[in-house]
């Protein structure tokens, strides 16, 4: 058991590496040019953002049962892997107000789900 968190935890350590790298440079894998509106630049990053949820999900949850729990746990790490993403984009990009718009719609999903989390976790 042991052995298999281990390359678990090692494996969404691999995948939020590469998901920030992605997510930094998408053009490392697109050869679409990059936009000009700031909002379609942002959202060119966003996407990458689940290599980084799945390997949150992966550092932090080693089980499948009971279902509840897992469903919050990946609900909430692919979503914070997405709001990463998002905030990485303004960073980078530029800031424009409906992202920020997006931002807080993430943030509002957000909660219920790590409180759905930390109620069902066993």
């Amino acid at each position: 058991m042991m052995e298999s968190s281990f390359v678990l935890r090692l494996v969404g350590c691999l995948l939020i590496l590469v998901g920030l790298v992605l997510v930094s440079n998408p053009e490392l894998v697109r050869s679409k040019p990059v936009p000009t509106d700031t909002f379609e630049a942002i959202e060119r990053r966003i996407w990458w953002g689940l290599f980084i949820g799945a390997g949150i999900l992966l550092l932090f949850h080693h089980q499948v049962q009971p279902w509840a729990p897992t469903v919050a746990a990946t609900a909430s790490s692919l979503l914070v892997g997405l709001l990463i993403a998002r905030l990485i984009g303004i960073a980078l990009d530029g800031s424009v107000a409906k992202q920020w718009l997006y931002v807080g719609v993430e943030v509002a999903i957000l909660a219920p789900l790590v409180w759905w989390y930390l109620r069902v976790r066993s």
